[in-house]
């Protein structure tokens, strides 16, 4: 991660409920709002490795509500900066992503949220950065080649 990356320059901080809290970018906030305002961000079967790190403009039943905090605030207009996007978590992602950097940007050639860096897993982490856990084996697809993007829960 270059901390000289431009879009890196405003990151934003996302308390977790009873779970840490990670950091988004001034990028992933505005692709957030221009997909509805909404962003789910879960853990299920795919991918290079056991899990696949999946996100979806719907919410679960019982998403984890995150709240943000901006890191930079306009002094001048009371209530300016809060952004008005809604991010929530799964039950399952939610220990991983203390600490976790969230972004938006060409990626494997496309355009797509990735977490940039994920401290909380052990081990490493996928080089296209879309699953977590053990590796699945030589002939798993990986999410990038299958050309998932967001994927809507029911």
């Amino acid at each position: 991660m270059n901390p000289e990356d431009p879009g890196l320059s405003t990151l934003s901080t996302v308390q977790i409920p009873g779970h840490g809290r990670f950091h988004v970018t001034g990028s992933a906030l505005e692709m957030v709002r221009v997909f509805g305002g909404v962003l789910h961000c879960y853990l299920g079967n795919g991918g290079c490795r056991k899990q696949g790190l999946y996100f979806s403009r719907t919410l679960p039943r019982k998403p984890l509500r995150c709240r943000i905090m901006p890191e930079q605030r306009d002094h001048t207009h009371p209530g300016a900066g809060e952004p008005d996007v809604e991010i929530s978590v799964g039950h399952d992602p939610a220990p991983k992503l203390d600490g976790a950097v969230l972004d938006f940007g060409l990626y494997n050639k496309m355009q797509r949220f990735v977490w940039r860096s994920l401290p909380g897993v052990k081990g490493p982490q996928c080089t296209c950065l879309r699953s977590t856990g053990v590796p699945a084996g030589k002939r798993s697809p990986c999410l990038d080649d299958a050309g998932i993007g967001l994927t809507d829960l029911p």
